[in-house]
């Protein structure tokens, strides 16, 4: 006797609901917060059957048929359910268990509570994190846009490489070596977001098509002049014609020789020594002094080896990935996140040490550092709108990239299988999912 009230006492004080059914489904107790739970009056539950409950109330359906299944088919169960009272819509978190006799389970205890301000709160946090998932597509997209103003080729370049490592990815999952979707949004958040320190070169370095870029005018007027001053010495007696002849033919070889050499994807050492002895050549000015023809600037931009720039021009536009990492470390990122600056900003490191900025090798490499790079230099080679380049062929690009491998800058794993993906030749559609 004093157990039983001892066991009642339990259950009405309880600060959940709760429901004693047995095993044929008719409810033997209830508490006066299960009552109020559910909205009901208790003369409802007493005695009731769930079938009969459930009949009653159909638009409970959920609530109901989770304890009809743990009533018949004996199970316990822990689960949230949508609730609907008249005062509107509530969230209640179910959990049975058995209530035992020695070791016979003979009847159902259901713990029935209220978890709707959980549940609305988990709501509002979601709708906050999307509000920021949101900025940050919008943030990523202007930033985008921006750097698309600045060097139209910049822009297709970030879109291509969001695409190969889409793609990537995708083949990863199809190999059972797929990454986590946390992880894999903030890969791709670093890949869109590699290139933002373009935003703070200067656009006569990052577009800069041709070795000389705009000092080609002067150059060209300067050879213009001289030939007019030379021709106007013949005139006036000061020089005579064969000399003039010798000087016309040595300026038009040189005119011929810099502006074969300004737009050359590669210099020789014949190709150098023939320019710095055409930078001696002597140029009349309309003044009346004889300038050399090329300044030490002029020459040392078009002697580069490879390529437009010069080496403080190069050292300047290698500059991009520190400010990439510096203008995302400012945002802060927090979370999964967190590693946005460092995988953004190291797109250019290599294995052997030899990369930029900080000249990182071996571990301190990521695998989202090597992959980015990877993908990085796969494009750079191959893009079709580079003003200062042709583009290379994917057999091409994978030959110098293996090349590379061997050099020990680049991972030969990743690249083994970024070419075994060939997340190069799927849809070439414009990305607009940021996937973040």
């Amino acid at each position: 006797m004093r157990k039983s009230i001892l066991y009642e006492n339990v259950i009405e004080n309880t600060t959940d609901g709760i429901l004693i059914i047995g095993f044929d489904g008719r409810i033997r107790m209830e508490n006066d917060v299960a009552s109020e739970i559910l909205d009901v009056n208790p003369d409802f539950l007493q005695g009731k059957t769930i079938a009969a409950l459930m009949d009653a109330n159909e638009e409970n359906d959920e609530f109901f048929r989770a304890i009809i299944d743990a009533v018949y088919e004996k199970k316990k169960i822990s689960e949230a359910v949508e609730y609907y009272r008249k005062d509107g819509r509530r969230y209640l978190h179910v959990i049975t268990s058995f209530l035992k006799n020695k070791k016979e389970d003979i009847e159902l205890i259901v713990v029935i509570s209220d978890i709707t301000e959980l549940v609305e709160l988990g709501h509002k946090n979601k709708y906050l994190t999307d509000k920021l998932i949101s900025f940050l597509d919008h943030f990523v997209k202007v930033m985008i846009d921006a750097i698309d103003k600045r060097t139209p080729y910049n822009a297709n370049h970030t879109r291509n490489m969001v695409r190969y490592a889409e793609n990537y990815l995708q083949w990863l999952d199809t190999q059972g070596r797929g990454i986590d979707e946390g992880h894999r949004n903030m890969f791709l958040f670093s890949v869109w977001m590699h290139d933002v320190g373009k935003l703070v070169i200067p656009t006569e370095i990052m577009n800069k098509p041709t070795r000389l870029g705009d000092q080609i005018k002067d150059v060209m007027h300067r050879i213009e002049t001289a030939t007019l001053c030379e021709r106007l010495e013949v005139a006036e007696g000061r020089e005579d014609a064969s000399a003039y002849e010798a000087k016309v033919k040595e300026l038009s070889e040189a005119k011929t020789l810099i502006q074969r050499m300004n737009h050359a994807g590669f210099a020789s050492e014949e190709d150098k020594e023939k320019l710095r002895e055409a930078a001696k050549i002597s140029c009349l000015t309309s003044f009346g002094e004889r300038l050399p023809l090329l300044s030490e600037d002029e020459l040392a931009a078009l002697s580069v080896t490879k390529g437009t720039l010069t080496a403080e021009e190069r050292k300047i536009m290698e500059s991009h990935a520190t400010h990439t990492s510096e203008m995302l470390e400012k945002l802060e990122f927090e979370g999964a996140y967190k590693n946005t600056p460092i995988w953004a900003g190291g797109h250019h490191e290599y294995l052997d040490g030899s990369g930029y900025p900080k000249g990182l090798s071996g571990d301190d490499i990521t695998w989202e550092m090597r992959l980015l790079t990877i993908i990085d230099i796969y494009d750079a080679l191959t893009a079709e709108d580079r003003p200062y380049k042709p583009p290379v062929s994917p057999e091409k690009a994978f030959f110098i990239l293996e090349d590379m491998v061997k050099e020990g800058k680049l991972d030969a794993e990743i690249l083994a299988d970024f070419k075994a993906s060939e997340a190069w030749k799927h849809t070439e559609e414009e990305t607009d999912s940021l996937l973040i």
